[in-house]
């Protein structure tokens, strides 16, 4: 289950952007980030705007990668489950698939590997609890 997390963690974090300037998973993360604690600081100097939309994703995006890392192997599952519900979400944001009509295989790939190893993680999850209750009963 280690070797999955490691997996879903690396495949989401080099999905590239599908636009022209698209950036890969992980730059843009730092980038939400960097720009929303410069605007946190620039407030306090007269900035006029903060960008709670880019430390939204950013923050949560981070906070899910740090519980899928940290889940245990079958106390966690529902929060394994909705952290990685909640990076797929966060993934239509970031790439902005909704726009594009054709897919990019350097969008594809990472996107598929994401996908199947999240699933299985989940799978695997639930059928380790489900192993346990049946051999206490």
């Amino acid at each position: 289950m280690k070797y999955l997390k490691i997996i879903s963690i690396i495949s989401f974090l080099l999905i590239n952007g599908l636009g022209p300037h698209g950036i890969p998973n992980f730059a843009g993360i730092l980038l939400c980030l960097y720009q929303f604690f410069i605007d946190i600081i620039d407030s306090f100097t007269g900035g006029y705007e903060i960008s709670w939309l880019l430390g939204f994703v950013g923050i949560s995006v981070t906070a899910s990668i740090s519980i899928v890392c940290f889940a245990k192997k079958y106390n966690d599952r529902y929060q394994l489950a909705i952290a990685l519900v909640i990076l797929l979400a966060n993934e239509v944001f970031l790439s902005n698939i909704l726009n594009y009509q054709k897919l990019k295989p350097y969008f594809l790939f990472p996107l598929l590997v994401f996908l199947i190893s999240s699933t299985a993680l989940i799978i695997k999850g639930f059928k380790a609890k489900i192993q346990i209750t049946q051999t206490d009963i």
